[in-house]
């Protein structure tokens, strides 16, 4: 990427001005790019590379927020947001084991034992 040493500023700044939420998303998910801007950097997030998207609910309704990251922002905008003061907690607690509903890929054989 080559602006590494600029992310946890970058990060900072985008929380700061309220652009990214400074708390534990909801719901989490990586996978291929989209294609879209990154929410911490502003640069693509090509579709070659791994993206991971953020999906916070909204206080006020059935509204959900999504943001797109780089991997790298990713882990300075987690980094700069538990180093904030918030709850500390990396990944969003998991109900249902972890599982996330029509997000879940096996990659194992389910139910066959060896």
């Amino acid at each position: 990427m080559g602006h590494e040493r600029e992310l946890p500023a970058r990060a900072r700044d985008v929380m700061k001005a309220g652009k990214l939420p400074d708390r534990p998303p909801d719901r989490m998910w990586g996978g291929p790019g989209s294609g879209g801007p990154c929410a911490v950097c502003g640069k693509t997030i090509g579709t070659e590379g791994v993206e991971i998207e953020l999906q916070f609910m909204s206080d006020e309704g059935p509204h959900t927020a999504t943001y797109h990251v780089h991997t790298q922002c990713f882990a300075a905008w987690d980094n700069g947001r538990r180093r904030g003061g918030s709850n500390g907690r990396s990944l969003p607690q998991g109900g249902d084991g972890g599982m996330m509903p029509s997000r879940e890929r096996y990659t194992t054989n389910q139910g066959k034992r060896s």
